[in-house]
């Protein structure tokens, strides 16, 4: 505790109760930097005589001839602010600009078991405050640097155990696939066929985890490379709804898409686009109730091409909308506590479609639904001419 108090402390040589105001007077003139001094008797403090408050007086017309030969006590302030040593700077703050101010403007004294230590100002005060900010910054930067190599190779340690996560997932799919085609025959006793569904089923579900884990790591280390190419903008979207088309039908929900046709051309990385497009189904489907609808739309703009994915679902809260669009982030309701993920979808589609110099903005109204709007901009559209795809 006596560290930042050293610190802060000016150990001046005080004067005693006896000494003249000339004295004093001489002490101010020899030493420019003394801005206060204490008068002490006996080690105890009997007040302090603050720089300015003493010129002033002293140096006005008859004050050499009235106080010259007068002991200081009778320009001292005596009931000036006393603080031990021991106490907390954060109290010491409190103290000095609160209650007595007059202590930041006049000076304080500093004691050690009611003994005279030395004085404080307003100077001593603020140069600590500024050392403290300092040794703050240096020790915030450190830890903001452990942390960024902490999170890089978490990242690097990921983006790297991509075969080695992915192979034996791979294996254990392309077995359990030939096993349920029953090639020497059917699979006896029955039950065994649907322990292999079921084991195809969670191979499959692990799969997208964990290919979404690193997907999310590549991006965070750097390494998230696009494949471009020419191809139509609707492509990717029917090619994600075809794949999750079941699950719209077992959800209980109607798809209805109103989407530019085959002319209009986009350069872009074709799987990486279906993914996001999975992405966002996959959402829309997980937090719409039975009976609900989802739309896919796509239509030109000014500056670019706008994908818009919504549904009328759940909803998300106002003070969540920007949260979701984090790592590992998900909406807590009954929904999603049965429907269990990563909460990696929105934050892989967003930076996905950043990486294409493209924008991912979301919009919700609780318990009416959500909207995504994706747009790319112009120079990722090779060709568009207005037209439309309608199916339910």
């Amino acid at each position: 505790m006596m560290s930042y108090i050293d610190q802060l402390v000016e150990c001046r040589t005080p004067v005693s109760p006896g000494t003249t105001c000339h004295e004093v007077h001489e002490l101010f003139m020899l030493d420019p930097d003394a801005l206060c001094v204490a008068v002490v008797e006996d080690d105890y403090v009997a007040g302090l005589v603050n720089r300015q408050d003493f010129l002033l007086r002293y140096t006005y017309q008859l004050g050499p001839d009235l106080y010259g030969r007068r002991s200081i006590t009778h320009l001292m302030d005596a009931a000036p602010m006393v603080v031990d040593a021991g106490i907390a700077f954060e109290d010491l703050s409190d103290k000095i600009g609160g209650s007595r101010a007059s202590g930041l403007l006049r000076g304080f004294v500093v004691t050690v078991a009611g003994r005279y230590y030395g004085v404080g100002t307003a100077l001593t005060l603020l140069r600590l405050m500024l050392d403290l900010s300092e040794n703050r910054s240096a020790a915030l930067e450190v830890e903001r640097l452990r942390v960024e190599e902490a999170n890089r190779s978490k990242t690097e340690f990921l983006a790297s155990m991509s075969h080695e996560l992915r192979t034996p997932l791979n294996a254990i799919i392309g077995f359990t696939d030939f096993i349920a085609s029953e090639p020497f025959g059917p699979v006896a006793p029955t039950k065994y066929g649907e322990y292999i569904t079921d084991v195809n089923a969670s191979a499959h579900h692990l799969l997208g985890l964990i290919n979404e884990l690193l997907d999310m790591a590549k991006i965070e280390a750097g390494k998230m490379e696009l494949a471009e190419d020419e191809f139509p903008a609707r492509e990717p979207v029917l090619q994600a709804v075809n794949m999750l088309k079941q699950q719209v039908a077992d959800a209980g929900l109607t798809l209805h898409m109103d989407l530019l046709d085959e002319t209009a051309l986009i350069f872009a990385d074709k799987q990486m686009t279906r993914q996001v497009v999975i992405n966002l189904l996959s959402n829309a489907i997980k937090f719409t109730p039975r009976g609900g609808r989802i739309l896919i739309q796509s239509d030109r703009l000014p500056d670019g091409l706008r994908l818009t994915v919504s549904d009328t679902g759940i909803g998300i809260p106002a003070d969540r909308l920007e949260r979701v669009l984090e790592p590992f982030e998900q909406v807590e309701n009954a929904m999603s506590r049965t429907r269990p993920g990563t909460g990696l979808g929105l934050p892989l589609s967003k930076a996905m479609v950043e990486a294409h110099g493209g924008t991912l903005s979301l919009s919700s109204t609780l318990g009416e639904g959500t909207r995504v709007d994706i747009v790319l901009p112009a120079e990722r559209i090779v060709m568009a001419r207005l037209g439309t795809i309608n199916a339910a």
